[in-house]
């Protein structure tokens, strides 16, 4: 950015992030950008207040920024700036200092660790009890990852066989498993207890996150013997051994039965009991835990005794933490990484990258339950939505000529995902360390991707299609309202949803980002009555391949658990005729055209895909040979190696 001081006064180099509003549409413009610092006493604090004013398509956008620091100045500063003849963009992330690694505050034998979040950690599963206690070794699973980078390595399963009809699959439980706590052996009655107690079809009051997925392939299971556990399928579901009974991914956690029918429901809900190599001393949602390691363990015990679980929301803090020594290890955004690897410290993933798109909810499509064919009672068609189609009454007397609902609906959607500039937003937010999304559930690094695919950025068309679906701009530039729903629970979907929002703004659509816990929306996706579009994952993971079941949580086939937003039913066709296919090219043709279909309705518009990584201090961490993770963000902390 080229400036031309205009003041004796200049102080320092003053940067002020201007709105995507403005540098959506790029151009060769003046941009004023007056700042006034105030201040007092010398060392105190300081109000920077920044004006940004810049000419947009004809139109005068103004931002307010208010910075709080610490300076000493002595004098009341006025700084007036001028860029001309360049495209505005994204202020870049300046370079921090060089620092030196710092010595760990932590006690020998203690480490602090930041995960993205301390998510709910009840010991049943009907409380959703979340896949973190996996995660940190507290619960087991039948399968975990390999060393060797495959998905499916025996855990608590020793053997296992499916029905010549894939209808059963008969699993030998591990012996000499026990549990924490003195709870006694795991058997496969706890297995099959646990795994009821998830599903939403046996335990209708399960609220656990994969409730719905377990109620789509599965009948109850059943223990015949201690070692015998046997799984009833009802639908064809072929990644039960790699997604949904593995240990770094969507399953659920093994808990006793025993404490369960001693101690009841309301205990195990402030009790963890599991097999891992840790167990839980305290765990407080959204604030902190503690694990401690057990003194053994049936594969391996831990070797670091004590790690301190801390929930610090924000990324400059985490950063900060990690610098400062307070903390040993924490998950952060990928553009944090460049500075922190200058500086020496390592950086761990297990290889799991998952797409954020803009989930266009409200679209519940299906006319009858895939299961019963019961008629669907439809809850969100009460008003009209731009971006929700309705083809239950297609014809809604607010169309164009020529238009019914779903088209309109349609180049509503499209126009938002062709304002979208994907490239810019990887490289402001991200310095080009994540990939280009574009259709959710699909990504650009398969090797079964098409370029047909990619979603042109193109706001002059994006506009020609809101006039077509009739929506005008009205005097005020103004063509409707839309909300954005960015969960806080995720930093990343808070940052995506705002930059999102600038460019749909851009279109003459009012888009507030409400940013609010999942906690409080999650039961409108239960509900399926949610018609607030959202920055959320929903299976968008860049490992899967292209031949897997995708889509199902789009579909009525979840409904009792948690949904994605829409239910579809070309999505449903396609989920069932990919899960009863046997061969796998067979099956990659199904989701090429769903790929095709997602192009077609941009459903679900993809914005960015991003990296799960996570840094740490050598002077506290050697060395974490993480397994590969399909799901988990991290795993086997039993594998870390303490430097002290």
């Amino acid at each position: 950015m080229k400036l031309r001081n205009r003041s004796k006064y200049l102080i320092g180099v003053v940067a002020a992030l201007v709105a995507v509003a403005a540098w959506a549409c790029g151009g060769t413009e003046t941009v004023i950008q007056t700042v006034v610092v105030e201040k007092e006493v010398a060392g105190e604090t300081v109000i920077q207040t920044v004006v940004v004013e810049k000419q947009v398509a004809g139109e005068t956008v103004i931002q307010t920024v208010v910075v709080e620091k610490e300076v000493e100045v002595e004098k009341v500063v006025t700084v007036e700036v001028m860029v001309e003849d360049e495209e505005v963009a994204p202020t870049a992330m300046a370079e921090t200092p060089r620092q030196d690694l710092p010595q760990p505050e932590s006690a020998v034998g203690t480490l602090v660790m930041i995960p993205e979040g301390v998510a709910p950690g009840v010991g049943i599963n009907r409380s959703q009890a979340p896949e973190s206690l996996m995660y940190w070794g507290v619960t087991e699973q039948l399968f975990r990852p390999n060393d060797d980078g495959t998905l499916v390595g025996p855990w608590l399963a020793e053997s296992w066989e499916v029905s010549e009809d894939a209808s059963q699959a008969t699993v030998k439980i591990r012996s000499g498993v026990e549990f924490h706590g003195g709870w006694g052996e795991l058997t496969a009655q706890d297995f099959a207890w646990s795994l009821n107690d998830t599903n939403g079809a046996i335990t209708p009051e399960s609220i656990h996150g994969q409730a719905g997925d377990f109620a789509a392939f599965m009948d109850a299971a059943e223990a015949t013997d201690d070692r015998t556990l046997v799984l009833n399928f009802n639908a064809d579901e072929p990644r039960w051994t790699t997604l949904l009974f593995n240990q770094a991914g969507d399953a659920f956690g093994v808990f006793s039965k025993k404490a369960f029918d001693e101690m009841g429901a309301d205990w195990m809900r402030e009790n963890v009991i599991g097999t891992g190599p840790y167990t839980v001393q305290e765990w407080r949602q959204s604030d902190s835990a503690t694990l401690i390691a057990q003194d053994s363990h049936w594969d391996k015990a831990a070797e670091v005794s004590t790690l301190r679980l801390i929930d610090v929301p924000e990324t400059v803090a985490r950063v900060s933490a990690l610098r400062s020594g307070g903390a040993d290890w924490a998950v952060l955004p990928v553009r944090e990484m460049k500075d922190l690897t200058r500086d020496g410290f390592g950086v761990l993933t297990t290889g799991r990258q998952s797409g954020v798109p803009l989930n266009m909810a409200g679209n519940y499509w299906e006319s009858t339950l895939s299961k019963t064919g019961e008629p669907v009672v439809h809850v969100t068609y009460t008003h009209d939505i731009p971006w929700i189609g309705n083809p239950h009454k297609p014809d809604d007397g607010n169309n164009p000529a020529g238009i019914d609902d779903m088209e309109q609906a349609r180049l509503v959607r499209w126009a938002i995902a062709m304002s979208i500039n994907r490239p810019l937003v990887n490289e402001s937010l991200y310095g080009n360390n994540a990939s280009e999304y574009h259709i959710g559930m699909f990504h650009v690094n398969s090797p079964d991707w098409d370029d047909k695919w990619r979603i042109p950025y193109d706001p002059a068309k994006a506009n020609d299609y809101l006039d077509m679906a009739g929506y005008p701009r009205d005097d005020d530039g103004k063509r409707f309202d839309m909300p954005i729903y960015a969960f806080t629970s995720v930093r990343d979907w808070a940052e995506i949803a705002d930059t999102t929002a600038g460019f749909i703004n851009q279109l003459g659509i009012e888009t507030n980002v409400v940013k609010v816990a999942y906690s409080i929306v999650r039961p409108s996706l239960v509900a399926r009555s949610t018609t607030t579009p959202a920055t959320q994952w929903c299976r968008s993971d860049l490992w899967k391949p292209y031949d897997w079941v995708t889509g199902e949580e789009e579909t009525t086939l979840t409904r009792g658990g948690f949904g994605c937003h829409m239910e579809i039913p070309f999505i449903l066709e396609t989920v069932q005729k990919v899960a009863s296919e046997s061969d796998p090219a067979k099956r990659t043709e199904y989701n090429i055209a769903l790929a095709d279909y997602f192009y077609e309705q941009q459903l679900k518009i993809g914005i960015i895909a991003l990296p799960f990584v996570s840094a740490y201090n050598p002077n506290s961490i050697a060395a974490w040979p993480m397994r590969p993770g399909p799901q988990a963000p991290h795993t086997s902390p039993e594998l870390i190696v303490p430097a002290r």
